[in-house]
């Protein structure tokens, strides 16, 4: 009878502690690191890339969009 409670609690606690360190993951993965820190630094760079490379394709299709209207302003 004993080793089935030390199963049953074993899993119990094997169970719990899964579902405390996903809770725990899930609340401080959304948290931005403090500046001056490697993660900072890390976030920073890959957003600055991120939004440098959007400005690009932004600029390209806007270019793009300029010519393609005068070009049918032309041929009209």
């Amino acid at each position: 009878m004993n080793g089935i409670l030390a199963v049953i609690r074993f899993v119990t606690y094997s169970v719990g502690a899964i579902a405390v360190r996903r809770a725990w993951t899930w609340l401080t993965e959304d948290v931005d690191p403090t500046p001056g820190t490697k993660e900072f630094a890390r976030e920073y760079r890959l957003t600055k890339i991120k939004y440098e490379r959007m400005r690009r394709k932004y600029e390209s299709y806007y270019k793009n969009d300029k010519w393609v209207v005068k070009i049918c302003y032309i041929t009209n």
